[in-house]
């Protein structure tokens, strides 16, 4: 690995023995390279600001400049800097303090290898991904207007209904006055849900286009792509977790970019993770569709990828909370919910799970199978507030419903009766 791709370190803290074991533990590891140690906040500040590192190890304990005060020096004057935080303690206020600072994670000494390893890759990684998504806000930017917008519809946690929300996103788009060019992309990789909401049987996927992504143009987006009676395009996910495997990130970046100048909407079924493809989804997205349930464990992992949104530096306008299953009996507010989370809730769909299950098994999305349903108003309204488009009062304004789609198959049919 050449020196110039490897993670660069620098070792902070007053103890010269601890600076050179901190050394030795990161000696065998070949993406890595200690290019510097200091004793001092004051002369980590400085080395800092000359040698640029990626990571910082910062000992929260030092004569001169603590590490709280040392950390917050660096990432003021070198904001690119990742810093670790080390302490004896793991005291609750010593991380709330490291955090607010700056500091990416809190290491409690002593420091195993391996822990050490995998938080400093972490943290790099964060960088990284931070980076692309300034570049590609660049590159949007300069970029023709003309080119279409990427709606990602992802939430933190597993069954909040993404599947269900974005298939009827996608179809309240393109039923928006002016007939956009929609189309729907699942990136759920490993087990995606697409081709049952809309009951597609196709054996083309985006393998088919990564295999060929050299290639990629117009002619082949419409031969892999499936039209499905709403006019919208559909691209399905590989059809077992063996191929979703051979998707990568750089694969999602470049499907993504190529579908956004053929489309005005893209939206895009995303992985409850942060794997590599579904961070490259998110950094491309123009607006996430953040989905959070009323269960706490939900409301509890919306506040922690606000956090971490907030490092990777998507800005507020980007994110759209949105609140599905709404229903009051719950008992939690939602007004309580916000002030616990700091973030505004931008719009709420309603809970029908009848309804939405009936659909599912059906194949045919609930806005088309239902359109005056709340859901349906629901979703509609979320649809509006994406795209900006004021909805008219006049009947005639209207958007014509596409025609219902009988339901395929023996399942679809016994459910009906």
């Amino acid at each position: 690995m050449a020196e110039s791709d490897k993670i660069r370190v620098l070792i902070v803290d007053d103890i010269a023995d601890t600076r050179d074991n901190l050394e030795k533990l990161l000696f065998f590891e070949k993406d890595m390279q200690v290019v510097g140690k200091a004793a001092t906040g004051r002369e980590a500040v400085t080395q800092a600001k000359q040698i640029q590192p990626d990571v910082v190890l910062m000992d929260i304990n030092m004569p001169d400049m603590d590490g709280i005060a040392a950390t917050e020096a660096i990432m003021a004057q070198v904001p690119n800097t990742q810093v670790i935080m080390m302490s004896v303690q793991g005291e609750t206020d010593y991380l709330r303090r490291a955090m607010l600072a700056g500091a990416r994670q809190f290491l409690t000494k002593p420091v195993g290898g391996d822990e050490l390893a995998s938080s400093i890759r972490e943290v790099y990684r964060l960088q990284q991904t931070q980076r692309r998504f300034v570049v590609a806000a660049q590159q949007v930017e300069e970029t023709d207007q003309s080119t279409g917008q990427i709606i990602a519809v992802y939430s933190p946690k597993g069954g909040t209904g993404k599947s269900a929300i974005a298939s009827n996103l996608a179809v309240a788009l393109k039923l928006l006055p002016g007939n956009r060019k929609v189309c729907l992309v699942d990136a759920s990789l490993l087990f995606g849900d697409i081709a049952v909401m809309f009951n597609i049987n196709s054996s083309k996927t985006i393998n088919d286009l990564t295999s060929r992504i050299d290639d990629l143009d117009k002619e082949l987006l419409n031969d892999v792509m499936t039209t499905h009676a709403s006019q919208i395009k559909v691209l399905l996910a590989p059809a077992n977790p063996q191929m979703g495997e051979l998707v990568t990130a750089d694969h999602v970046r470049t499907v993504l970019d190529a579908l956004r100048r053929e489309y005005d909407y893209v939206v895009v079924d995303t992985q409850s993770s942060f794997q590599d493809q579904t961070m490259a989804v998110l950094d491309a997205a123009h607006r996430i569709v953040l989905l959070m349930t009323m269960e706490l464990s939900s409301i509890k992992n919306i506040r922690q990828f606000l956090e971490v949104a907030e490092l990777l530096g998507y800005n507020d306008e980007k994110l759209v909370l949105v609140l599905n299953k709404a229903d009051a009996k719950f008992g939690i507010r939602v007004d309580q919910v916000e002030a616990n989370i700091q973030h505004k809730v931008a719009a709420q769909i309603g809970n029908a799970p009848f309804e939405m299950v009936n659909a599912i098994n059906r194949g045919v999305p609930l806005i088309i199978d239902q359109p005056r349903h709340q859901i349906s108003i629901d979703v509609a309204n979320l649809a509006y507030l994406i795209s900006g488009t004021t909805r008219t009062s006049r009947e005639g304004a209207r958007p014509q419903q596409p025609k219902k789609e009988e339901p395929k198959g023996l399942f679809a049919r016994l459910t009906k009766r």
